[in-house]
């Protein structure tokens, strides 16, 4: 049954307000479906994180247990050594006895004893699992040859032969246990046919002399490492990479090798052609861009020392990552990245969102309707009133509206329109006039704040902002006095010959270039910038406003400024270094004379900072012994020694080298311990 018009004669506003329930009901729906959405995100993340924790404890086991092979057949050898079943000085018996531990050790890609004489005699098993003898002596003229064997571990043919005078003492997995005096991993190297990555441990032999007789040397395949990654089920298309801490690879599960091969290239043995992989240039988009993302948060992988978390995109797509380090009492030190892609666990998730916004839009839809419906009955009489407004504020008083049939709107109508009748004739009388006089107004103050802020932005570019708040409230500025602030003097090396091979122009220009970034920097940790002389910069913290953290501040400044020096290119066509100088102590700081004001300071402690910078090597921030007391628990610092000083004679300085691991500075200069 259609709905007659006589019902809307008489109605109340209030009734009619009762539409924005309409809106609330969308509004509810949309914030279930929000919330509902956040927490199978959550779900997602929780269920990501165990199974990140879970494939990285996998990887730590394995490796755990791969890594002690090599230390594991030592201690076999040793028991054999000392049970006199073979004779070390007897180079035939010690391959054989190391060719029949192969199977024993399946693992194991290659055991070798190494003597103090350049012999090598070793047994390794080839890709295709047949184990071979190896071995350079003085019967063969140091060359290093490869034997098939027999069942019983006996030689046979000869089926390669390297060059003469190999001497095996220089590698690695010999020099490193040696310098140790232990058992030891040494580097990994690239086997000598030039086709797989090994990683060697080796163990030193003495005589009860003590005198040096040879090391055992122990071998891993880098392929072992990757065919294990492979094999694990990581989510759907998860992956997982190792790499050493330098960011070179280790292994991966997506099968990429870790180093590369270049055949063409013209070496004198087959190993030279390789060049081991770093995991920033991996061919896979997930490896690379998972390194990247660990490189932009900890900026260098020795940064990461303990488990983190963290995600990166690729393409689009959400990507899980967890990094743990792993390490071993015998030198290994790598990288454990496990990275899940979300989409792995949010399709679901993203299905159900799309059937809640459309029961969302739905709702909407059908609330709009409605609304449309009611708003117009509500609408009409408001915009007639408004119209009739409009014309009242444009002059228009001769404005008379409609009364509505809604109760309050037509009540609205009736004071309205009184309301137009009682000021027709006093508007007409004060219109003109209020006109003119707001317009002389308006225009006159806005011109006085205009020279207003000019006055005072000129004044807080050249002094401190309490500085000029004082000189204008009580047109003076007296010299105060800082029991302690710390001081900064930077020179650019070489500016002087720069100067004289360039415009000035030119000159000038690179000079802004420079000094802006530092005023940036002063901005950053709220320091205060003295002036510049030439290529000189003075900056101090602690002052006019005293602050407990300005040596802090000062130092994470001068650091800043000698990262942009060192990252700054081609300003003027040349690399350029800078030389600072900080100094913590008492000042006098303020402003003399009664023109051209210049904010400055005095004191000993000001000549000292400068001395410092004057004394200083290019590229190296140098310190007072004052300052140094202040950083030493929260930088790195260096001592340099005692120097002389012109007017102070011999002083104790140091090198400011940086701050400490877990030391981040805000932009206050404050400095937390993260």
């Amino acid at each position: 049954m259609p709905l007659s018009p006589r019902l809307f004669t008489k109605i109340s506003l209030q009734i009619m307000l009762i539409v924005p329930f309409v809106v609330q009901t969308v509004g509810a729906v949309a914030v279930v479906g929000y919330l509902s959405y956040r927490n199978g995100q959550k779900a997602v993340n929780d269920v990501a994180t165990q199974l990140r924790n879970d494939i990285s404890d996998r990887i730590q086991e394995n490796l755990t247990y791969l890594v002690a092979i090599p230390f594991q057949t030592f201690e076999s050898y040793d028991a054999t050594l000392s049970q006199n079943r073979i004779d070390i000085n007897n180079g035939r018996d010690v391959e054989k006895f190391l060719w029949k531990q192969l199977p024993a050790f399946p693992h194991v890609a290659a055991t070798v004893f190494v003597n103090a004489n350049q012999q090598f005699f070793g047994a390794e098993r080839q890709e295709d699992g047949a184990l071979v003898i190896r071995a350079s002596e003085v019967e063969n003229n140091h060359s290093l040859t490869t034997y098939t064997t027999s069942p019983e571990g006996e030689r046979r043919e000869i089926t390669n032969a390297g060059k003469p005078n190999w001497d095996p003492r220089k590698r690695p997995y010999y020099k490193i246990p040696v310098q140790k005096k232990q058992a030891v991993w040494g580097t990994v190297y690239p086997h000598i046919t030039g086709e797989f990555l090994y990683i060697a441990a080796g163990k030193p032999i003495y005589t009860k002399a003590g005198d040096l007789q040879g090391v055992w040397m122990t071998s891993l395949n880098l392929v072992m490492f990757g065919d294990f990654l492979s094999k694990l089920k990581i989510g759907k298309t998860g992956q997982s990479f190792i790499l050493e801490r330098s960011g070179e690879m280790i292994a991966t599960s997506t099968e990429e090798k870790p180093f590369k091969n270049y055949p063409e290239k013209v070496v004198e043995l087959p190993e030279q052609r390789v060049e081991r992989l770093k995991v920033v240039n991996s061919s896979n988009a997930i490896t690379q861009k998972a390194s990247q993302a660990l490189l932009e948060q900890f900026h260098d992988f020795q940064n990461i020392q303990a488990s983190h978390q963290l995600k990166f995109t690729v393409d689009g797509k959400n990507y899980f990552v967890q990094v743990d380090p792993f390490r071993d009492s015998k030198g290994i030190d790598w990288l454990v990245v496990v990275t899940i892609p979300e989409a792995d666990f949010m399709n679901q998730i993203n299905a159900n969102t799309q059937t809640t916004i459309l029961l969302c839009l739905a709702t909407l839809i059908m609330a709009i309707l409605l609304g449309i419906l009611t708003a117009r009955r509500i609408i009409r009489p408001v915009e007639r009133i408004t119209t009739a407004s409009e014309a009242i504020a444009a002059g228009n008083l001769n404005q008379q509206v409609e009364v509505s049939s809604i109760i309050e709107l037509g009540k609205l109508a009736n004071v309205f329109n009184g309301m137009t009748n009682q000021l027709k004739d006093s508007l007409d009388a004060l219109h003109l006039a209020n006109e003119e006089l707001e317009a002389r107004v308006e225009q006159r103050t806005g011109e006085l704040r205009q020279e207003k802020e000019k006055s005072e932005q000129l004044l807080l570019n050249i002094l401190p902002a309490e500085i000029a708040d004082r000189l204008l409230r009580t047109n003076e500025s007296p010299a105060e006095h800082f029991e302690e602030a710390t001081i900064l003097f930077a020179d650019i090396v070489g500016f002087t010959s720069i100067s004289a091979r360039i415009e000035p122009l030119q000159l000038v220009a690179g000079l802004n270039q420079i000094f802006s970034a530092f005023d940036q920097l002063t901005e950053k940790y709220g320091l205060e910038k003295i002036k510049t002389i030439g290529d000189a910069y003075m900056v101090v913290g602690g002052l006019p406003a005293s602050r407990p953290d300005h040596c802090e501040a000062i130092a994470n400044m001068a650091l800043d400024m000698q990262a942009y020096m060192e990252n700054v290119k081609n300003i003027f066509g040349e690399s350029l270094q800078i030389r600072i100088g900080i100094n913590t102590g008492p000042v006098i700081a303020g402003v003399i004379g009664i023109k051209k004001f210049i904010y400055d300071l005095w004191g000993d402690a000001v000549n000292i900072a400068s001395r410092m910078e004057s004394h200083g090597k290019p590229g190296y921030i140098q310190v007072t012994d004052a300052t140094y007391l202040k950083l030493q628990n929260k930088y790195l610092l260096e001592p340099r020694g005692t120097i002389e000083v012109k007017g102070r004679g011999e002083m104790m300085t140091y090198w400011l080298l940086g701050r400490r691991e877990g030391i981040l500075a805000t932009s206050t200069g404050e400095v937390n311990n993260c």
